[in-house]
């Protein structure tokens, strides 16, 4: 990023923000939108993070749209003096010249209009003649950021408290009442760590915001938390105190693609999912006082410490039964990281600081300076995935979140977090639905714009990604002051409060739903990431 451009973050004072509420209505900055949206336009012609041959890998290979101006790794001509670039969109051409093969298409970006565009990169020698066959390259040029966007239709504690609601009177919940075991009839109850813990974490927070459900929501978490317990492994198993990632037992039955991640999985956890476990077992303490939860949280950090590897890094997948790794990818340790923050900034524990600097040594050299940003989700393959083949905005948006809520981020890690969620917005996130019906990401009249896909192979409008990338924007908000990153994220919220039911409450997963689909359409940790966010944004917008 040009130093100019980070001058213009932290010195961006362009709007007053003055908040104005209206009935139930969300709170509305008075953003100046001329003035962001041109600051928008200039900042798109400065690519994210561009390769450097040698240096700085090239991370958008697989890239199949952007926002901000790209640069691509295209080869060097023998005898070649410059390089014409023509870019060819909707029956017209731009061109310009430049004497690298991978310049930025900064010249021409913000003259090309939305959709797709084929590109052509010729070598010329010193008398302009062509030298060898020219280099091409097809893409999408996507929608810029243009607001105002229409605003949330209620404010965002309401639509919160409405979300936790319909968890808390649906089959998710209620089925916890009835004993220790999980309602299989909740069919996304076979992914303990991120459904049960899910869960816990709505239940705890409904108990704060609503007072007459403390009761039966703390009988839903304790029984959804004791199950968690129950099924950890023992303290001297080969992942001690971890609850596993997949869950079944005789006689269930899962649709058929549910199904067929248990069937080829119930063998294996992800490394990193046990964290999820430990937040929402650290939720249950700090609402109970009980000390059991705290204490099974802090024995799942333990063992990720004592099972780090000596170069900072964790395997991404193992064999439940034994602790080894069935591929040789590592597992990105973002939450792992925010786990030992949360023990130490919260709870004064001591004994993480070598854990958390060999992970953020290897986490820099691995994940930032590359980029490398490639999913890892439990109902995906991450073994047969190429280094940026499934590029997921989930990764870059956690890492902005645990350096920008370090207590003093450095210089270094304010930039990189900005470069992140350039990224995040550049990849994944979609202001207005693509111009043609049958462009590559999947989208329709009745999604709700703005809104943010997870990852390259799964090309669908998901509330926790819309969120996640709202929150790196709420993040380098408050660290810089800039409004436009306000603004944006403040899109992306009223997209999930415009999606929401109105009656019942319901935020679907996946954007293009409603509450009538099955409960097991809506996974409930990505219900718990959305009703955080909106309670962080109320929160910012009413300078508490």
């Amino acid at each position: 990023m040009g130093r100019s451009l980070i001058l213009a973050i932290r010195g961006a004072l362009v709007c007053a923000l003055v908040v104005s509420c209206s009935g139930n209505r969300a709170a509305v900055p008075e953003f100046d939108y001329a003035t962001l949206n041109a600051r928008a336009a200039e900042e798109y012609l400065q690519p994210v993070h561009p390769g450097i041959p040698g240096e700085v890998p090239f991370w958008n290979g697989y890239s199949f749209k952007f926002i901000y101006a790209p640069a691509f790794d295209f080869e060097d001509i023998a005898g070649a003096a410059s390089y014409l670039f023509t870019a060819t969109a909707d029956g017209q051409s731009w061109a310009f010249e430049d004497a690298s093969p991978r310049a930025a298409l900064s010249p021409v970006w913000n003259d090309l209009p939305v959709g797709p565009v084929q590109l052509c990169v010729q070598a010329l020698d010193s008398s302009r003649h062509p030298v060898g066959e020219p280099q091409k390259r097809t893409f999408e040029r996507d929608n810029p950021f243009d607001g105002p966007y229409v605003p949330a239709p209620r404010s965002y504690r309401e639509a919160a408290i409405m979300a936790a609601e319909f968890i808390h009177n649906s089959p998710v919940a209620q089925g916890w009442l009835k004993g220790g075991e999980p309602d299989l009839r909740y069919q996304l109850n076979c992914y303990p760590n991120k459904i049960w813990g899910g869960t816990i974490q709505i239940e705890c927070l409904l108990a704060k915001l609503k007072p007459e459900y403390r009761d039966q929501a703390l009988e839903v978490a304790r029984n959804a938390a004791n199950a968690l317990i129950s099924h950890s492994q023992p303290e001297d198993g080969a992942l001690p105190y971890f609850p596993p990632t997949y869950y079944t037992r005789e006689g269930a039955e899962f649709i058929w693609y549910i199904q067929r991640v248990i069937d080829k999985n119930i063998d294996y956890t992800m490394f990193a999912d046990a964290v999820m476990a430990a937040e929402a077992l650290l939720d249950l303490y700090d609402t109970t006082l009980d000390r059991k939860y705290f204490n099974h949280a802090l024995n799942i950090a333990t063992t990720y410490r004592n099972l780090q590897a000596e170069d900072g890094s964790w395997p991404v997948k193992v064999n439940w039964h034994t602790g080894e790794p069935i591929t040789p990818a590592r597992c990105m340790p973002t939450s792992i990281l925010q786990l030992a923050q949360r023990l130490h900034r919260q709870y004064r524990v001591k004994g993480f600081e070598k854990m958390i600097s060999n992970t953020e040594a290897w986490l820099w050299k691995n994940t930032i300076a590359n980029f490398n940003f490639n999913g890892q989700f439990e109902d995906v393959t991450v073994a047969d995935k190429a280094a940026y083949q499934n590029l997921t905005n989930c990764i870059a948006v956690d890492c902005v979140d645990y350096f920008l809520n370090k207590p003093r981020p450095s210089r270094q890690e304010i930039d990189a977090c900005i470069e992140m969620a350039r990224f995040a917005e550049d990849q994944f996130t979609r202001w207005h639905s693509p111009v043609e019906e049958d462009a590559i990401a999947t989208a329709a009249d009745a999604y709700s714009t703005p809104f943010v896909f997870e990852q390259y192979s799964f090309q669908c409008p998901i509330d926790a990604s819309t969120v996640g990338v709202a929150n790196a924007w709420m993040n380098i908000y408050q660290i810089t002051g800039d409004a436009l990153a306000l603004a944006k994220a403040q899109a992306l919220i009223d997209s999930i409060v415009k999606i929401q039911d109105p009656y019942c409450g319901c935020i679907p997963t996946s954007l293009y739903q409603s509450a009538s689909v099955d409960i097991s359409e809506h996974w409930v940790n990505c219900t718990y990431s959305s009703i955080e966010k909106l309670l962080r944004l109320e929160s910012i917008l009413s300078n508490k």
